[in-house]
């Protein structure tokens, strides 16, 4: 099933990329367009109550079990573990816990406030009941609170590879006696290595994001742009918009991006950015040609993503990367710089001109043509002219373009 298929796919992009991700990148890792998400989830609000009211529920079984387990310190250090182990392998899991998603999402637009609120109290009483008969029965430090339980779980995964050792440690300095430690894994890193150092290095083995630092600021504002985008369309992004969904004051966007029209630019560029320039034909038309389909595929990925593209006219990073490898292909089929560009340029429009069709409203085209007859030419084309064969037509466009440009008098 189709919703099970996404649903699956965002509980593992939110594990990995927390709950900061978008739409989008769920919709690439299930394989799906953006359309086919909004299909299934009004907004990702909803998306993230579908992955995680269940992971809640699981959550306060397992503390009604703890709390009625024949051994409290059994309970202590099943739900202990289990929870921390939990938090540290899913991203998402941990900022939904925290309320970091509060900053993230627009939460009060759905029932997910709701949902968090009464999953926690009723885990904090079955908790409480747990704390009270393990102290009780003489295995819990006596200043040990029901609230401390948590907080340590959630500790547990600034650990990284090494929470098993880190909740060991934890329970080893809550309980009052014990005749030896507990038991601890073997540690997972070289002695000479820390977990920062192993961080750091994952993150210099991954790719740069081409054009760009390191993310910051900015990227986080140019992501939630991208996000009430895919949510809302191209009208609702708003710098005020922005702002209200990050919990920042509008000060604080505008002195990142200044203007509504530079967001755009920014967010036309991170469209383009996901254009793949690697792997592409040898031969210069297959490669004009790979390029100006995976140009429109990007644009087809979000929400008036054509709307948006076409909207702008920003020299940035991705954008002229872009660029510059389709002119290169052109320039390499023997065309003069003059029809290299103005190709370019011929392409680009018409890829724009198509995709905003295409994720347009249709209009009332039959009606005027038929219903008038002052238009016979274009009743006789009609079912061609108003047709949604839109790769059909972009390939028919492509290849007039291309034929055109490989005519001898542009050589």
């Amino acid at each position: 099933m189709r919703e099970t298929r996404i649903l699956d796919a965002a509980a593992e992009v939110f594990a990995t990329q927390g709950l900061s991700a978008t739409l989008a990148d769920v919709a690439k890792q299930a394989d799906v367009g953006v359309a086919t998400v909004y299909r299934w989830f009004a907004s990702k609000d909803d998306l993230v109550h579908g992955v995680y009211a269940a992971r809640l529920a699981e959550a306060e079984e397992l503390a009604r079990v703890a709390a009625a387990a024949a051994d409290p310190w059994t309970g202590v250090a099943a739900f202990l573990e289990r929870m921390a182990v939990d938090i540290a392998a899913d991203k998402g899991w941990h900022e939904l816990l925290t309320g970091a998603y509060t900053e993230i999402l627009g939460c009060a637009r759905t029932g997910l406030v709701d949902l968090v609120e009464a999953a926690q109290h009723r885990i904090g009483e079955h908790v409480a009941v747990l704390v009270r008969r393990a102290k009780e029965a003489g295995q819990l430090r006596a200043d040990f609170e029901p609230s401390d339980l948590m907080p340590l779980a959630l500790s547990v995964q600034a650990a990284g590879d090494l929470h098993q050792r880190a909740v060991g440690f934890l329970l080893d300095g809550l309980r009052v006696a014990r005749d030896r430690p507990s038991a601890l894994p073997t540690p997972a890193l070289a002695d000479r290595d820390s977990v920062a150092l192993t961080r750091m290095r994952r993150a210099a083995a991954r790719p740069p994001l081409r054009g760009r630092e390191s993310p910051s600021q900015l990227d986080v504002i140019v992501r939630t742009a991208m996000e009430l985008l895919d949510e809302s369309g191209f009208d609702a992004v708003t710098l005020r918009a922005v702002a209200s969904r990050i919990g920042v004051r509008l000060n604080t966007v505008s002195w990142h991006v200044k203007t509504k029209a530079r967001l755009h630019d920014l967010m036309a560029d991170a469209v383009l950015a996901e254009i793949d320039l690697n792997g592409l034909p040898e031969d210069w038309r297959e490669r004009v040609s790979a390029l100006a389909h995976r140009y429109r595929r990007a644009l087809l990925s979000h929400r008036d993503g054509g709307r948006l593209v076409a909207s702008t006219f920003g020299a940035e990073p991705a954008t002229l990367a872009a660029a510059d490898t389709l002119v290169a292909a052109l320039l390499d089929g023997g065309l003069p710089a003059s029809a290299a560009a103005w190709t370019c340029w011929t392409i680009i429009y018409f890829t724009l001109g198509l995709v905003q069709e295409e994720q347009g409203t249709p209009g009332a085209l039959a009606d005027q043509v038929t219903g008038t007859g002052r238009f016979p030419s274009l009743a006789l084309v009609l079912p061609h002219l108003a047709d949604d064969e839109y790769e059909t037509r972009f390939r028919f466009g492509l290849d007039l373009i291309l034929a055109s440009a490989a005519q001898p008098s542009h050589a």
